[in-house]
This record gives structure tokens, sequence and C-alpha cells, in this order.
């Protein structure tokens, strides 16, 4: 690209952390304490439907059905949604206790993606600085860089969560500089899995793009990253 790039932004959730795994294992002891455990099938189920969830949200399909007085209300309304959508029979507040246990079985078994520690240690031994921005609630993000042994190589840590907003949507983007304090997008890289999240937030916001197409997928010829790799280690050859 002929630019020199300073600060990395990357998605954690299957970028750096194997997140199906890992939301499978919290469903699934969910499932078995309630004792409506059917089989796999269910389990994906319902990470089928927590994709299209936050897909449906990311591309404003689902809205919000009144302003929230804070991030923390907006936050616990939303993450409460997908439980109800997927039980059908329980109450908002069945559903906040199930997000609560939820997140904590997702710092429970937590699987890097392959290379994930390798290249973060070699960035930041180039002096890259790498910051984390994702989707994902905060607590178990941070918890996942931890147990995973690559917080140490982390700058800093922004999720919707505290933006209030997802991404692709200016508000995050607009957010995260604030955090940096700095609006200088011509040293930044942002790196994910998501076309319709990390890489039209990218573009959308003049940010450099790389697209982690760990499954070899199709491209969606309307969002064009800049760069493209199948694995992680190949960014050795960018940066």
């Amino acid at each position: 690209m002929g630019k020199k790039y300073k600060k990395i932004l990357f998605d954690l959730d299957n970028t750096l952390i194997d997140d199906n795994e890992n939301r499978k294992y919290a469903i699934r002891k969910i499932l078995k304490e309630m004792n409506k455990y059917l089989g796999e099938k269910q389990v994906e189920d319902f990470v089928k439907l927590d994709d299209k969830y936050w897909q449906d949200r990311a591309s404003k399909k689902l809205k919000d059905p009144y302003e929230f007085k804070t991030i923390e209300e907006k936050t616990k309304w939303v993450r409460a949604q997908r439980f109800i959508m997927f039980f059908k029979d329980i109450s908002f507040e069945e559903a906040v206790e199930i997000n609560d246990k939820y997140i904590n079985y997702l710092k429970e078994k937590i699987i890097p993606i392959e290379g994930a520690k390798e290249i973060l240690e070699y960035l930041y031994n180039k002096n890259y600085e790498i910051n984390i921005v994702t989707n994902g609630p905060t607590i178990p993000a941070k918890s996942k860089l931890e147990k995973t042994g690559i917080l140490k190589y982390i700058n800093l840590v922004f999720t919707a969560e505290e933006a209030g907003f997802m991404k692709p949507h200016k508000e995050f983007f607009d957010e995260f500089y604030k955090k940096i304090g700095t609006k200088n997008v011509d040293e930044m890289l942002i790196i994910g899995d998501e076309l319709e999240k990390d890489v039209l937030g990218g573009i959308e916001n003049n940010i450099d793009t790389c697209w982690f197409n760990s499954k070899n997928s199709k491209n969606d010829p309307g969002i064009k990253p800049d760069m493209e790799i199948k694995k992680l280690v190949e960014l050795k050859n960018i940066l």
C-alpha cells in the first residue's frame, strides 16, 4: 500500500479468538443447566440465530424500540433479546439472567485462532500499536485476551458496549478516535473476518482494510478490502 501504518486495529472474535467454539460451549452449558439440551443441532441453531441477530443490528434492520437513558441499560436490553428469541417462553428478567451466565461461561473455554499469539508478538516487537475493536462485550473481551496470553501486546480494548454503537457505524469509530486521542486514519489498518462489519467499517471511515478470510469465502462485490489474508501469519508479508 506504500503507507507506514502505526496503529493496527484488530477485530477479536473469529479473528484472534475462535468465537464459534466459545459460544457453543457457553450455550451448551446453559441448556444443560435448564434441562433443555436436545443435542448439537440446537447449539448450532443458537449460533446461527446469534450471528443473524448481530448482523441485523449492525445493518440497522433491527432497531431499538426507544431511547435508552444509559449505555448500560441499552446493553442489557440488546443482549437479552436474542435469548428471548431463542427460548421464546422466557421473560426479559430471565433473559438478562441467562445473558449474565452466558457471559461468565464465555470466559471459561477460550481457543485462540492459529497464529494469533505469534503475529501479535511480531507486531508488538516491531513497535506497532495494537488495538482491539470489537462488537463483543467488554469483560469477556479482556478475559479472552488475558487467558490466551496476548493481553500484554494490546494497547487498548475498545468495545461496542463502551461506544454505545456497533461496527461498522461511524459513531463507533468516532468514539474510538476519542479514546485513542487521534483521528489520523492514514496511520491505521483494520483487520477482521467480517466484510459487513470490519471491512465496511474501515471503508466507510477511510481506514485501510485487511480481510481475514480464513474460510476462503466469496467476496461481496460491493465491499472491497484493500488486502486479503487466509492466515494471520501472512501479515508478516504486509507489516
